[in-house]
């Protein structure tokens, strides 16, 4: 794990890029919640910088404020607070899941913008239907979906590579002071191993610096060899720190 609050920085930036429906705070701990989709980061207990130390009461105050609304408890653990992983064991939570990776590119002075791609302030409405079609996006996803992007506190670049005018690839930037967090980045699969992804994310980061970013960050599951490695030859170089989610079902 690197630097200690630069991980507190980006992890605060990565929440405001995907933010929740409601979020009410306990010591420093954010209760996500956000009706009409099971994205866990949106429907999670999220530590901040400022969280007070782990312990059993947090876990029953966060039992019993999901209990009441209804849903599975689940806590998103970066490794900056594995100390909670005992109490989470002590009160027959799951097992951890797949981990996903922080990657920072350093330094996106050298991204630069290729022609294929458009960038917007706001999606268009071809993004979107591209965004919310995705396999893992159902039906009753579209709304929180869309109302999350709307509910970006932050300048946001939504990125595009076309064939005939029909979407072949997105992803969006958002720039919280001066770094730009990667989200949704997604190739049709027809046309992925073609250097898309690799244009639209330098695109974008050679865009970003407009609005003040000097660095940047993304998210991606840990066991995608091939994402890691794209991202990496990017300038994505740096391993800032993992997470992971632990579950307790709704007795």
């Amino acid at each position: 794990m690197s630097d200690l609050d630069l991980c507190w920085k980006v992890e605060a930036a990565c929440a405001a890029a995907w933010p929740a429906e409601s979020s009410t705070k306990h010591n420093g701990w954010l209760f996500n919640c956000t009706e009409g989709t099971a994205s866990r980061r949106i429907n999670s207990v999220n530590p901040t910088k400022y969280h007070t130390s782990a312990d059993a009461k947090l876990v029953d105050v966060a039992v019993a404020h999901y209990s009441e609304l209804k849903k599975d408890t689940i806590f998103r653990i970066p490794e900056m607070i594995s100390e909670i992983e005992p109490l989470l064991d002590q009160s027959g939570f799951g097992e951890a899941d797949t981990r996903t990776l922080t990657l920072l590119a350093p330094d996106i002075a050298d991204f630069e913008w290729h022609n294929d791609v458009t960038i917007t302030a706001q999606p268009k409405e071809n993004w979107l239907d591209f965004a919310l079609d995705r396999s893992h996006f159902s039906p009753q996803h579209r709304l929180p979906f869309r109302q999350a992007l709307l509910g970006i506190g932050y300048p946001v670049l939504f990125g595009m590579i076309e064939e005939d005018e029909v979407p072949t690839a997105i992803a969006y930037a958002v720039i919280v002071e001066n770094i730009a967090i990667i989200e949704s980045v997604e190739t049709k699969p027809q046309f992925r191993r073609q250097g898309r992804a690799a244009r639209l994310v330098g695109s974008l980061l050679a865009k970003s610096r407009s609005l003040g970013a000097t660095k940047a960050a993304l998210q991606v599951i840990a066991e995608n060899d091939g994402a890691i490695s794209l991202y990496k030859e990017l300038g994505f170089s740096t391993e800032l720190y993992a997470y992971h989610y632990r579950k307790l079902e709704l007795s």
